[in-house]
């Protein structure tokens, strides 16, 4: 049989006089029996903390996914700096100068990092190492390696001074003539021939073009450059291949479509 309703409350009594009884043993007072509200205040903290957490936390991670939106957006090209020729027709001035952002040690336009990155790891899977030589160029940066190459062309007598200028353009740019400045642009080292092949299979695949390829060199007015590629688009890139055409013939073909 149970105990009665009687009897049980009088066991919890008892329960409760014996702790009592304990506890005055130990401390030297008769602590009284209540239910802790520890508990309960605990409880009110957590939700007190996560109302709080929701009205300041919830908030900045809006307005810190927006500005990521933002400038993302902001990073995104439009198919004429896509497509952008730099030369001496076509110059930039020193002021322009792209967002940048650092890829394996080198500077480039931060608006092609991403491509550029998965660019690298592609190679990697594919266990050939990429190595970037040189990315962005700033304006002044070329300008005494042109004026070195000007004065060697200048000293070959079969050279005009109008030849002896174009011959130094093709070989380094001068001053605001480099695509590089771009940060478009990309070096690789393609010393070992398994980088070069990578390169040139894949290339497109990420938005690269072949810069400077030698069967352009008329069109371009650049010595060929197997280690410079641009970043074109993956749309314009695989276009570019599939029509087989320089930057400059792309570009132009481009204009005349719109």
């Amino acid at each position: 049989m149970g105990l009665s309703p009687y009897d049980k409350k009088s066991y919890k009594e008892s329960k409760r006089r014996r702790r009592q009884a304990l506890l005055e043993g130990e401390t030297g007072y008769i602590i009284p029996y209540k239910r802790s509200k520890k508990p309960l205040v605990v409880i009110v903290s957590v939700i007190l903390a996560l109302a709080i957490a929701a009205a300041v936390v919830i908030p900045w991670l809006v307005s810190r996914q927006k500005t990521e939106e933002a400038h993302k957006a902001s990073l995104s090209l439009t198919d004429e700096e896509l497509l952008q020729v730099v030369d001496r027709s076509h110059p930039l001035e020193q002021g322009d100068v792209p967002e940048l952002s650092e890829v394996s040690g080198v500077q480039v336009n931060a608006a092609i990092a991403p491509q550029l990155t998965d660019f690298l790891s592609a190679a990697g899977q594919q266990k050939t190492t990429l190595t970037i030589k040189q990315g962005y160029v700033s304006f002044g940066n070329p300008q005494k390696l042109y004026e070195a190459n000007l004065a060697k062309s200048n000293d070959n007598p079969d050279y005009t001074p109008v030849r002896a200028q174009a011959a130094a353009q093709s070989v380094v740019p001068e001053a605001g003539c480099s695509e590089s400045q771009t940060g478009l642009c990309v070096e690789f080292d393609i010393s070992d021939p398994l980088a070069k092949e990578f390169l040139e299979r894949e290339c497109i695949h990420y938005g690269f073009v072949l810069r400077y390829p030698a069967e352009k060199q008329d069109t371009t007015h650049m010595q060929a450059n197997n280690a410079l590629y641009r970043y074109v688009g993956k749309e314009h890139a695989e276009k570019m291949r599939s029509f087989g055409m320089c930057l400059e013939e792309y570009a132009a073909y481009i204009a005349a479509q719109q």
